[in-house]
């Protein structure tokens, strides 16, 4: 799981995987290694804040 590392759309990745984000991040956070990659973390936590054109662009 890689990929986790530069993941950008979390809510998409887990949909796929058939998880919730929530399980997504608690199973793969060992992968999670950056600084970075905390930071989007973050942004979750604090909810989404995308306006309605965001989302249909994901």
């Amino acid at each position: 799981m890689r990929g986790m590392s530069g993941m950008k759309h979390p809510a998409f990745i887990s949909q796929q995987l058939g998880h919730s984000v929530q399980m997504l991040l608690s199973t793969y956070a060992r992968w999670i290694n950056s600084s970075s990659d905390w930071s989007e973390l973050e942004k979750l936590q604090r909810g989404p804040k995308l306006i309605p054109a965001q989302i249909r662009a994901l």
